[in-house]
């Protein structure tokens, strides 16, 4: 599965409250399956991180995907047959997730819109 930049800025705020939330949850009951990161949400994330450090660290433990020529043309067909304008970034995400045949789990409601896409909410 494909954890998209809402799960992470959420577990972060649970993190950062020292509470257990709905994303510790998710994660404890999913601990035995594979959770993948695209580096796009990498991108995201360290907008807001205090230092490349902490940004490295918090993704630790979790597969990088990258994109690649092959994600960036599956990306761009999966864009030119869509009915709608994606942002860039959730363009990206959600043809990482569509490419690799990974569900993605968000709460961004745009990820429901793209056809065969399976989308976990937590």
């Amino acid at each position: 599965m494909l954890l998209d930049t809402t799960f992470f800025i959420d577990l972060e705020e649970e993190v950062r409250a020292r509470r257990q939330g709905p994303c510790a949850a998710f994660l404890r009951e999913h601990r035995q399956v594979t959770k993948h990161v695209s580096v796009v949400t990498i991108g995201e994330f360290a907008i807001g991180a205090a230092s490349a450090a902490v940004t490295v660290r918090f993704f630790r433990g979790y597969q990088r995907l990258a994109l690649g020529r092959e994600v960036a043309i599956f990306s761009g067909r999966l864009q030119a047959n869509l009915s709608f304008e994606m942002g860039e970034n959730d363009l990206w995400i959600a043809g990482t997730a569509r490419f690799h045949r990974m569900p993605i789990v968000s709460r961004d409601g745009v990820f429901s819109r793209i056809p065969a896409l399976k989308v976990i909410r937590y």
